[in-house]
């Protein structure tokens, strides 16, 4: 994965609307596979919580996109090689981490002067997977594991993205494949649990706080994992939600690091005074919250 900024001042409107054209870019170059695409990652709250101010603040932004592929599609014989070929053609170059290694599955577009980083995952359901590479079709396309991102295929939303393409190519619409709110959920906190990064946990926070009222929130997770064969996993993310933010048996939920690292992202004050202390005790309260709420609709219609 690709080095993320320690606190939102690395961030700027600018670079997340590169962006997006870059994503709009990458659909074209996938040309009738597109539809199989999803994206993921810190470019997704532009679409699931828009900015509409003061009630939703902008959301911090991004520098790179994250992209799921759907594996079982692209394993048809010939179609990474055609991949290479077309991502090449449409000004994408893959990405050299060191000098002499090249990454097959983080490619680079280069756009006003600094590259966008687009980056290719798939699924597995095995925590001792994550974050290997999957199976590479000769030297073509391939997509490191990323546990559960398989959800992202399951529960999305569409957008349609209107930009201007580089190079005096004229205006474009493509249609944007994300992650719903919950699949959202369940990425980046496996994210943040795995990474331990400020921005996963502020991506996290943003969505929770803006995308709608927390009892609807809570009302579709629940739903969720009373009607859907991946409420394993939603379990699993409702436990680590616990773990990373809420009250254990030595430890009050907002001295840990979720809220803590929230707060250290927006940079509220310094860590240990009132407005820091604040704004984790809130953080940690939120979360809370909405644990409880989920467990309390779950429980009341699982009962016979």
């Amino acid at each position: 994965m690709s080095e993320k900024f320690k606190t939102a001042a690395g961030y700027n409107p600018d670079l997340t609307r590169d962006c997006e054209t870059a994503l709009v870019v990458l659909l074209q170059a996938f040309g009738s596979l597109k539809t199989t695409l999803r994206l993921v990652g810190g470019l997704v709250p532009r679409y699931l919580t828009p900015a509409r101010p003061p009630e939703i603040p902008p959301h911090a932004g991004t520098t790179d996109v994250d992209v799921v592929l759907n594996v079982s599609v692209l394993a048809d014989s010939g179609v990474y090689d055609k991949l290479r070929r077309q991502l090449k053609d449409n000004g994408f170059v893959p990405y050299e981490p060191a000098p002499g290694k090249v990454s097959s599955w983080q490619w680079v577009y280069q756009l006003n002067g600094h590259p966008v980083r687009i980056e290719f995952l798939q699924n597995t359901d095995d925590p001792d997977q994550s974050g290997k590479l999957g199976t590479v079709d000769g030297e073509g396309v391939s997509a490191v594991q990323f546990l559960h991102a398989g959800v992202a295929h399951e529960w999305f939303h569409e957008h349609a993205v209107t930009t201007e393409l580089p190079g005096g190519n004229g205006v474009v619409t493509e249609v944007v494949r994300f992650a719903d709110v919950v699949a959202f959920m369940v990425l980046k906190t496996v994210a943040f649990h795995q990474r331990h990064e400020h921005k996963d946990v502020a991506d996290l926070v943003h969505v929770m706080r803006y995308w709608g009222p927390i009892d609807d929130l809570a009302s579709l997770y629940a739903q969720r994992q009373l009607n859907s064969p991946l409420r394993g996993i939603l379990h699993e993310v409702l436990q680590l939600l616990e773990a990373h933010f809420c009250d254990s048996e030595d430890i009050e939920g907002w001295r840990k690091d979720g809220p803590a690292k929230f707060a250290n992202f927006h940079q509220i004050g310094q860590p240990g005074s009132d407005e820091f202390v604040r704004e984790q005790r809130e953080v940690s309260s939120m979360v809370d919250y909405f644990i409880g709420r989920v467990r309390e609709q779950f429980s009341s219609h699982s009962e016979p």
